[in-house]
């Protein structure tokens, strides 16, 4: 028996729920926080890393997944929308982080590490999804092998910094930090950390520019920008090695505002 809506409102409903009855459907949606997919080359990765789709389904589900989301009319994650099945209902801009990694080793008592990075690109050098991808396949992957639980800002919210995300990047035992585009809010939330005389493990794209009297005091770990396979394959080690030194270092190595106070006491000597 074919049972039809009543209304075309009704209709649109029901499409939508269908379209996200498809699990894969729904978790890429609310990954990318909407329907706009990044260059094969960034959503391959993610697609075979974190939804198991074998590499000879990509083409297919990409041409199927932006179909489906034009004819229904979807373009961003939003809780006005009515998909008909169960969804974070935590409504957008409320700010707080979210667990996205827990550690693949243990060690003594619980670790953090939160990571600072863009929500968003700002420039075209980099293209629409590409810090999301940093952080799931090379950021995540080093960290939990560093035997931490990874944290980062709620990326369903703003990117406005409210006092509980200034708590967490304060609160968290490390920080990941990606200092890529200089965006202006992870360079605040850097600051801070560097204030208050925290870990913090440096990284950004090879090729981008030098952060004044950062880069020349604190290490900062590049990473190939293509993220590869083969690239991250070297890169995912470097990062979980760097993570570790970070964080083994933390009461050997001079801090970033001692390091300041020393150059000064030795200026005026």
């Amino acid at each position: 028996m074919l049972a039809y809506a009543g209304t075309p409102e009704e209709e649109e409903r029901l499409r939508r729920q269908a379209f996200f009855g498809v699990d894969v459907f729904k978790r890429v949606f609310d990954h990318y926080r909407g329907s706009q997919l990044p260059e094969m080359k960034y959503l391959g990765n993610t697609l075979q890393n974190q939804f198991g789709l074998p590499q000879e389904l990509h083409e297919e589900f990409s041409r199927l997944f932006r179909e489906n989301t034009k004819f229904l009319k979807l373009t961003e994650s939003s809780p006005d929308l009515d998909f008909g099945t169960e969804r974070d209902t935590k409504p957008a801009g409320t700010p707080s982080s979210v667990v996205i990694g827990e550690p693949k080793k243990k060690t003594e008592g619980k670790k953090v590490c939160f990571v600072i990075i863009p929500f968003n690109e700002r420039s075209k050098q980099y293209p629409k999804g590409f810090f999301s991808e940093v952080l799931t396949s090379l950021i995540i992957p080093a960290v939990t092998e560093a035997g931490f639980e990874v944290r980062t800002a709620n990326r369903q919210g703003t990117e406005i910094i409210h006092s509980t995300i200034v708590n967490d990047v304060l609160d968290a035992d490390l920080a990941v930090c990606d200092l890529t585009e200089h965006n202006p809010n992870v360079l605040f939330e850097l600051g801070m950390r560097l204030a208050h005389e925290k870990p913090v493990a440096l990284i950004h794209a090879e090729g981008t520019e030098r952060v004044f009297d950062v880069d020349n005091v604190l290490r900062v770990l590049p990473y190939d920008p293509n993220l590869w396979r083969t690239t991250l394959e070297k890169n995912t080690p470097e990062l979980k090695e760097h993570v570790e030194a970070t964080w083994d270092n933390k009461e050997k190595s001079e801090t970033y505002i001692g390091l300041l106070r020393k150059i000064k006491t030795e200026n005026k000597s």
